[in-house]
């Protein structure tokens, strides 16, 4: 049986698909059976050693000046009689594809009105959803998720698989304090605890009212923290005129960098007091895990996926405003017992969630297709 993968997301920096895609595939590795093989196509090389794959896997280059949908479309599509079943782990599959596919869709953003330009609901929101209805099969990572597809998409409940995505085993608690001090002066200057958030700065993540919040919390309480906004600016949001008028313009950091590997980010969660995440929609959270899995209580919003996350583990909002957000982030800060007790359910909360049961659900709805 043969496994084709759609990894052009592979290509370049590795955010979200891309170490969704890599993390599956580093565990198939022990998960294929001796008759299985996957096939990665990819339109760029890729060094299959620098992965850890083994011969069950081959790196298939597809050249093209074409790139994206246009790739996929064009190019792509032309090899369906090579694999018994086409994996598409980001959002997407060729909508002239002949052959059987899977196609997993992490989330359906358009739940939260005017989370994406007109453009965006007139290309790419229609083609997920076309791309949802066309696979044999969908793989979404939350239940919150595949109400959304059902309700948003069309597609019928019964194609419609439930598969949480994880966190990789790297990520714990770091004791070790020398690194978690020149990590907290890296960022600020001297050695303050600090308040994080990791991602983009999409709209629904409500960072100008997580930056408001942070400034209500340092006026009424004195707190010493700073707060660190790790991530892409996407929408150019006018971060440090948000700070500067909520009074907190020497306190709030944003940072954008490409880290030579994922797991470098480990410490930079470790050395945090709290990670907020104000969203008001997503279809799974990595960054929730990961903060989770390296014990840092987390303050969030109570709804959705990262409600089913965090699931008791986590101190929540109702609604992503500014007075209660600052009010949930300083019992957190002030309140040790509380801070102890949220990292403890954290910790054993996390354990639920790991690449291994990912890859191996995902593995086992490609089977089905192809079989079917």
């Amino acid at each position: 049986m043969t496994f084709g993968v759609d990894a052009i997301r592979l290509s370049g920096p590795r955010f979200g698909i891309g170490r969704y895609t890599e993390y599956l595939l580093k565990h198939w590795n022990a998960q294929l059976e001796p008759s299985e093989r996957v096939v990665i196509f990819v339109r760029d090389p890729l060094d299959k050693d620098a992965l850890g794959l083994s011969d069950a896997f081959e790196i298939r280059v597809l050249p093209s000046r074409l790139g994206g949908v246009l790739w996929e479309h064009f190019v792509l599509a032309r090899h369906w009689r090579e694999v018994d079943v086409l994996f598409g782990p980001s959002y997407t599959v060729p909508l002239n594809y002949k052959g059987r596919s899977v196609v997993a869709t992490h989330s359906v953003n358009e739940v939260q009105e005017g989370a994406h330009t007109r453009w965006y609901d007139l290309t790419w929101r229609q083609r997920n959803k076309l791309s949802a209805r066309k696979a044999d099969a969908v793989i979404v990572p939350s239940e919150s998720a595949r109400r959304h597809v059902i309700e948003l998409y069309g597609v019928p409940t019964e194609r419609i698989d439930v598969v949480p995505e994880g966190v990789d085993d790297s990520f714990r608690p770091s004791e070790n304090e020398d690194i978690l001090r020149e990590t907290r002066r890296r960022f600020f200057g001297d050695d303050r605890p600090y308040v994080l958030f990791v991602g983009k700065f999409s709209q629904r993540r409500n960072i100008p009212t997580l930056i408001r919040a942070f400034g209500e919390l340092k006026k009424r309480n004195g707190l010493p923290h700073g707060l660190l906004l790790y991530g892409a600016n996407v929408h150019d949001l006018p971060v440090e005129q948000i700070a500067s008028d909520a009074g907190v313009a020497d306190s709030v950091v944003q940072v954008n960098e490409t880290l030579a590997r994922h797991e470098d980010i480990i410490p930079i969660y470790s050395a945090a007091d709290l990670y907020a995440f104000p969203s008001a929609y997503e279809g799974f959270s990595l960054t929730v895990c990961e903060a989770m899995a390296c014990g840092t209580p987390v303050v969030t919003v109570n709804r959705g996926a990262v409600a089913e996350i965090v699931d008791g583990a986590a101190m929540t909002v109702e609604d992503p405003n500014v007075a209660d957000l600052a009010d949930a982030m300083r019992r957190v800060l002030e309140d040790r017992e509380l801070h102890d007790s949220l990292r403890s359910r954290a910790l054993d909360r996390i354990r639920l969630f790991r690449w291994a049961e990912t890859a191996r659900g995902t593995l086992d709805v490609l089977r089905r297709v192809a079989r079917a």
